[in-house]
């Protein structure tokens, strides 16, 4: 099962806290094509922009290891902008509904995030990478 993996359990994955193992976890199961999780470049940029202002210098090739363990990354297409103009859900930013909205271009129902905010949002499955029984649901699918 194909699901989108936003920018926190990235993060999550490269710095130390109680969601750090769960999300290597997926990175290396995605890495190895155990599981067949995609991201976008929106994400990315995501990931940069807290890199580098939350963390300089410590995050430093974090965001070219995520390159490589997504690529080929999802597209972010006028159609995915179209979907994500449509999104009525007050809590969630502009980018989180790009993220959506390249998620219902691409097919993809499921997106693994730690951000409640989806759950607003009918027709996508929120899988809580803070929650090591969704996440072993997740990659076992």
């Amino acid at each position: 099962m194909t699901f989108f993996v936003d920018a926190n359990v990235i993060l999550y994955g490269a710095i130390d806290g109680p969601a750090r193992a769960d999300c290597l976890r997926v990175l290396e199961a995605v890495a190895a094509g155990e599981a067949q999780g995609r991201t976008s470049p929106a994400v990315l940029e995501e990931v940069w922009h807290v890199a580098m202002r939350r963390y300089p210098g410590q995050l430093d090739s974090l965001v070219e290891s995520a390159l490589a363990i997504f690529s080929p990354l999802l597209p972010v297409t006028e159609e995915a902008l179209v979907h994500a103009l449509a999104i009525a859900a007050p809590s969630l930013g502009p980018n989180d509904r790009l993220h959506l909205g390249t998620c219902a271009a691409e097919g993809i129902d499921t997106i693994l995030t730690a951000d409640r905010a989806f759950e607003e949002v009918d027709g996508a499955r929120r899988v809580d990478p803070l929650d090591p029984v969704a996440v072993e649901r997740l990659l076992a699918a």
